[in-house]
């Protein structure tokens, strides 16, 4: 249940909602001012009632001694009306006890109201301007500001009574106020419970509650008869009893409810045997309740005039109505988004697919892009939750993607495993041979830049040579089971941090190539010595 705001007075006592005022009219008290009705509304013309305040209300917006308003306010003293009012509506929103449950919020949004109802005012504030607060003080003192403003009226005035949690009515008579002016002992509690899926799309939920009713053989009263209604000799008749006493400020007179009739004016007899005095019967009541799209779980609504009624005060309680959301399984909710776990097999993480996933809407395909690697989500565009406050508006699903590595596997999976190893450590085999990792370039280029077909082939040949070595003489299927440890050794190669065995290696086939070449050319140079000679012999 929402936490009620009951403010009492500072210099008075209370007066009850029934006492006879009539009998006040002649006596002339302390300038302070009130308001005795006040009539609600909502959007369903059905819930429209009014009821009458339960106390008198003086001094209820003051400010400490001494207090600047501007900065109270957070405002300069050459603030606009327009800035005086946008600041207010800040600092009232951040310390309203509805929405701010700290020690001392509820002072300071007194002291927040009591500035902006002094500053609002161009008479206040002109005399504020030109006397302080001396300037608002009343013939007896009583400070002007002190006008027996309500100051949740003031923040109801300006920012409407429907600006609580679900932010707006509907046609079905529901506003999100969580604050009641009234008797919380009126107001009724009803947990209402969703699904998940109700609480995305909404709906209308019929409801019975068990409420109070005047009871039908009193008619109300609580009195057997008419004749068991006597007034009260206490109070008169009238619920209330003042009290004067002179002090250095003038006279000062107390109102107090009637300790006999509890402010009533009448005193009962002979109680009803049905509803023993009480007037009220309990009743059951059958409510249509509008459930906007987007509710989440905690959440309270309040549909006001559908609480208990109270006939001899003649006002209603409200219903409030908390919402408590079911979970659904594999689907969790953050804010608008969505969000499901879903598992997939290697293979689909390397070639892509199409999975079948639940939504909130039902089955829906999801495709699953090649390479999707663990951890990293897909989502479906706008299948989450929508925004209350702005239907249209939709959240996302996502889906979170878990890639399943079998531990077991058979033996023709295994095999068919270690063909793609071996054609993966293949094609970066190739890829670095392409490159001529380890063989210095333009050695093998002629003077006209063409490469010379003759050192290509003693290159393939030594690479060959060198694959050999590595494999032992292994054959080509046997080869592919430690494929993936050379082609990372090779890797490995082209980084910094290599290891000193392989720089050996590499330098040792360089040396052998460069030897070879030499031995070459030398055989090549002798050939031609000898040929030359014997020409000239």
């Amino acid at each position: 249940m929402p936490l009620i705001h009951t403010l009492t007075p500072s210099c008075y006592a209370t007066l009850n909602s029934l006492t006879n005022y009539s009998f006040f009219s002649n006596v002339t008290l302390p300038t302070f001012g009130f308001s005795l009705s006040k009539t609600l509304h909502t959007q369903n013309p059905s819930f429209v009632f009014s009821t009458t305040r339960n106390r008198f209300r003086a001094s209820l917006i003051s400010a400490k001694a001494g207090t600047d308003y501007y900065s109270t306010l957070n405002v300069s003293s050459s603030a606009t009306l327009q800035e005086i009012k946008s600041s207010y509506r800040k600092l009232a929103r951040k310390y309203h006890p509805d929405m701010n449950k700290s020690p001392g919020a509820e002072d300071k949004f007194k002291e927040i109201s009591a500035a902006y109802e002094v500053l609002s005012d161009d008479e206040k504030r002109s005399l504020y301007d030109r006397f302080g607060e001396s300037g608002l003080q009343g013939e007896n003192g009583e400070s002007a500001s002190a006008s027996g403003v309500d100051p949740f009226d003031l923040f109801d005035e300006l920012f409407g009574r429907s600006g609580g949690i679900f932010g707006s009515s509907d046609e079905g008579g529901i506003n999100f106020s969580l604050r009641n002016n009234r008797n919380s002992s009126l107001d009724i509690r009803y947990d209402l419970h969703l699904s998940f899926e109700e609480s995305i799309f909404g709906g209308r939920k019929e409801i019975e509650i068990s409420c109070s009713q005047p009871c039908n053989d009193c008619d109300g009263t609580g009195a057997k008869s008419r004749n068991c209604i006597k007034h009260c000799t206490n109070c008169g008749g009238r619920g209330g009893e003042m009290k004067s006493q002179r002090t250095p400020f003038g006279i000062m007179s107390q109102v107090s409810t009637c300790s006999k009739c509890s402010g009533l004016g009448k005193i009962i007899t002979d109680h009803c045997r049905r509803c023993d005095g009480s007037g009220q019967v309990q009743s059951k009541q059958t409510v249509s309740v509008v459930i906007p799209p987007g509710v989440t779980d905690g959440d309270t609504t309040q549909i006001r005039g559908e609480g208990n009624y109270d006939k001899k005060r003649n006002i209603n309680g409200d219903l409030f109505i908390v919402i408590h959301v079911a979970e659904k399984r594999g689907i969790r909710r953050e804010g608008l988004h969505l969000y499901s776990n879903i598992n997939i097999d290697f293979t689909e993480a390397i070639l892509g697919s199409v999975k079948k996933v639940e939504t909130v809407e039902g089955i829906r395909d999801l495709g699953i892009p090649s390479g999707i690697q663990p951890g990293e989500s897909v989502k479906l565009s706008r299948m989450g939750a929508p925004d209350m406050n702005k239907p249209s508006k939709r959240g996302d699903h996502y889906f979170i993607v878990n890639v399943l590595i079998p531990k077991d596997i058979s033996d023709a999976e295994r095999v068919l495993v270690q063909k793609l190893a071996s054609l993966r450590a293949s094609s970066k085999d190739d890829s670095l041979c392409s490159d001529g990792i380890g063989i210095p370039k333009g050695k093998f280029r002629d003077s006209k830049g063409k490469a010379s077909s003759k050192g290509i082939k003693d290159v393939d040949s030594l690479w060959r040579s060198v694959k050999n070595f590595l494999r032992g003489g292994q054959s080509e299927e046997r080869f592919a089971s430690i494929s993936l440890d050379t082609s990372a050794s090779l890797r490995r190669f082209t980084h910094h941090n290599h290891s000193v065995s392989y720089s050996l290696f590499v330098v040792f086939i360089i040396t052998w190539i460069f030897a070879s070449i030499a031995k070459s050319k030398y055989l090549l140079f002798q050939r031609r010595t000898k040929s030359l000679t014997y020409k000239t012999e």
